[in-house]
């Protein structure tokens, strides 16, 4: 290179240096200028850094991208857990209203007893209760929900109880179909462990007109279960050889309680004067 070709990329390279690095009006307005013109190429590199810099944080490793979905996975599965927890108390508060609401309102004195024991081979026959002799209960007591009868209660101890539940083919109910001068005896029939049994409504007049979905309730008579208390309604009505029986669907699910009343026969008796 010709001295004097470098001796004026010297002086260029002095003169853009002090454009930069001066502090003064003119070197201020000159910097403006130069800013102005580079500007687009100064944006584009800025975003294309932090595009480069955006890929290269991302999770591409296997191992980061795993662990970040385990821990979404498990948040997922917390709020799952909260809204099912939050969606059984809401239940079980209802449940205890309606509980209040029965017991305030029934003509009867009764007491509130809990489930505590239920066995699969006896699912649809028994269960025991949490009350007995000592806590004022008998032998052969009705046993009701909110939603109508349960049963009776069988053996005592003196803090818990059998109930000999309604789908029991020894729990026998003297009953008749509402709005109808039909009545006969009601009991359960026997059934596999993994069906809800029917009731069979037995003894009726064999060309008695039956509509399906009428409530079937206790008649009083038998001397241990009052009148009114309501026990299903029925799904069919079937011709015999000699009289007519209702198939009955039971009002109570047997297979949520949780809680039960235990009526005293006394005010039951009183009730029905």
């Amino acid at each position: 290179m010709k001295k004097l070709n470098l001796l004026a990329l010297l002086m260029f390279a002095v003169a853009v240096i002090s454009v930069f690095t001066l502090n003064t009006p003119t070197t201020r307005m000159i910097q403006g200028k130069v800013m102005a013109v580079l500007s687009p190429f100064i944006h584009s590199s800025a975003a294309i850094e932090h595009g480069v810099s955006e890929a290269l944080a991302s999770p591409d490793d296997p191992a980061e991208i795993k662990r970040e979905k385990e821990r979404l996975q498990i948040e997922v599965e917390s709020l799952r857990i909260i809204r099912q927890k939050y969606s059984q108390a809401l239940e079980e508060n209802n449940h205890l209203r309606s509980l209040i609401e029965l017991k305030k309102n029934s003509p009867f004195k009764m007491s509130v007893a809990r489930v505590i024991k239920r066995v699969s081979a006896t699912w649809w026959n028994t269960m025991i209760i949490d009350k007995g002799l000592l806590d004022g209960l008998a032998t052969d007591t009705p046993v009701i929900s909110a939603n109508g009868l349960i049963g009776k209660t069988g053996k005592m101890a003196p803090h818990m109880a059998e109930v000999i539940l309604l789908t029991d083919e020894m729990c026998r109910v003297s009953s008749k179909i509402e709005g109808t001068l039909e009545q006969g005896i009601i009991a359960g029939e026997r059934a596999g462990l993994d069906l809800r049994p029917d009731l069979r409504l037995r003894f009726l007049n064999r060309n008695a007109v039956i509509n399906p979905g009428s409530n079937v309730v206790s008649t009083g008579e038998g001397g241990v279960f009052p009148a009114g208390l309501l026990i299903g309604r029925v799904k069919r009505f079937e011709n015999k050889d000699i009289t007519g029986e209702a198939v009955v669907e039971p009002a109570v699910d047997f297979s949520m309680l949780e809680y039960v009343f235990v009526l005293d026969l006394q005010s039951a008796v009183e009730a029905q004067k």
